[in-house]
């Protein structure tokens, strides 16, 4: 057991890192375009406009009623998100090391901890992307079960379980794709539950619960929509528009995938390390619990796909705990503390890289400083979001996040057809339209050419910002 002092050490120690490892950050509200939509949204909440009907997205409402929090703090809202992830990951870290303690040494369990922060940063999670608010629901119900399963001779408690189902409940209104997890944890519990009882019914029993404590802040944001006569909206934007999404070119999916699994190479040996003492240790459930844990959420990327290089950021958490064990041996020592310095360079030079590509704070107010000159609506066809969460947001569209226009595999999968609205926005008149460098893979070409025609024939040039590898365009209508 630690004693409090200890434990007050190691929180100063790890959240000390926490900050350095996301300092550069701080302040940026160009960080990504994901989490830029999530505050726009969250926002327009606060002003009655819902997800799916007025600000179209596919992304659960949980997700923009937390960001909805945020935007409470009106000026300062940036700043707020961007400490709500660093509680986040404070929260997740500190998980981590305590479940780490069950299969490691304290040093080595501690050392994961901080190793799951810096991986972060490889992998576009500097910010508030979904991964770093549900990985700390993951990692409590995980824990959840951990805690009662260190306990030798005592059945799993429903209450535990139910709990545990709960979390991952809330976790799906960040993100759907925790689903997996989900599922491992509730058959975990059901198949520990059939070993002590043997009961046919019991198994039945818990299945029906486990799975209504899963659904049910879905279900409740279901009976909302309903509610409100808004039902078919939902299910199109929650369950039906995910799977007419387009393919992305194999060379994009190929591409991905190598900067994936070099991000989680150096990991492998802790995986293949715990797993063994599984085998090792069979009368000790945790290593097997975590080991599968790891698996299952390698799987669910697998499933889901790699769309874009943020949604490999859900498995560091368990692969970065599984690592622990390392400790054990001189090598493994070594390894870890070696990835740590290299992960954590590596990732700092990430971070100043986004932020000359994507632009900073400073960035963000010499585009408003241009706009205050003839203040207008803005339209974003390519950019940062962050604009529409300005006094020059207008509802030009009810699909204002830019991806939805220019990504070509999104044309069939938004519920409109995405050139009328185009022209639907255009006839508007938009005082400003924000564009950036035609993405040689994935854009939708035919609309860049519609919307460009327009810009040559009625828009200047009024502001460039310019990057290593990328440009925002900001015109104004003449």
């Amino acid at each position: 057991m630690l004693s409090r002092y200890k434990i007050l050490l190691l929180n100063i120690i790890l959240f000390a890192f926490i900050i350095a490892s996301r300092f550069q950050t701080f302040g940026n509200p160009l960080i990504h375009v994901d989490e830029e939509f999530y505050l726009f949204g969250g926002g327009r909440l606060l002003h009655g406009d819902l997800p799916y009907i007025q600000i179209w997205d596919r992304k659960p409402f949980g997700i923009f009623l937390l960001y909805a929090f945020f935007h409470l703090f009106g000026p300062y809202r940036i700043i707020a998100y961007q400490a709500g992830a660093v509680m986040a990951v404070w929260g997740t870290a500190w998980l981590l090391f305590r479940m780490g303690q069950t299969i490691a040494p304290t040093v080595g369990a501690f050392v994961s901890a901080l190793l799951y922060v810096a991986l972060l940063n490889l992998s576009l999670g500097e910010g508030g992307q979904t991964p770093i608010f549900y990985n700390l629901l993951v990692a409590g119900a995980v824990a959840l079960i951990l805690r009662r399963l260190m306990r030798p001779g005592q059945l799993l408690q429903t209450r535990d379980i139910l709990s545990a189902m709960l979390l991952f409940g809330l976790a799906m209104q960040i993100k759907y794709t925790v689903v997996f997890e989900g599922i491992f944890v509730g058959l975990y519990c059901v198949f520990h539950r059939f070993l002590a009882s043997r009961s046919l019914f019991g198994i039945l029993k818990d299945v029906s619960l486990l799975a209504g404590a899963g659904i049910l802040p879905t279900a409740i944001i279901f009976a909302f929509y309903a509610a409100l006569g808004h039902r078919s909206e939902w299910i199109f934007a929650n369950l039906e528009s995910i799977f007419l999404r387009g393919h992305v070119p194999i060379k994009e999916i190929h591409h991905l995938q190598k900067r994936m699994l070099v991000d989680i190479l150096p990991l492998i040996p802790g995986l293949v390390v715990t797993g063994g003492l599984a085998h090792k240790k069979a009368s000790e459930p945790q290593y097997l619990y975590l080991t599968l844990w790891a698996c299952t959420a390698g799987l669910g990327i697998v499933i889901f796909g790699g769309w874009y290089v943020h949604y490999i950021l859900p498995l560091y958490a368990p692969l970065a705990l599984t690592c622990a064990p390392l400790w054990y041996k001189k090598a493994g020592r070594i390894w870890v503390v070696a990835l740590l310095c290299v992960v954590s360079l590596i990732g700092q030079y990430s971070l100043r890289k986004h932020r000359l590509d994507h632009g900073d704070r400073q960035t963000f107010q010499a585009m408003l400083n241009v706009m205050k000159q003839a203040p207008g609506c803005v339209f974003v066809y390519q950019g940062p979001p962050e604009l529409y969460d300005t006094p020059y947001w207008c509802p030009l569209t009810t699909h204002p996040f830019p991806g939805h226009f220019h990504e070509a595999v999104e044309v069939h999968a938004t519920g409109i057809d995405v050139m009328l609205e185009l022209h639907r926005v255009l006839s508007k008149r938009p005082e400003y339209i924000v564009t950036q460098d035609e993405f040689p893979v994935n854009e939708n070409r035919a609309i860049r050419k519609e919307l460009f025609r327009e810009i040559y024939a009625s828009y200047e040039l009024v502001y460039k910002f310019q990057g290593p590898n990328s440009s925002i365009y900001l015109y104004r209508h003449t």
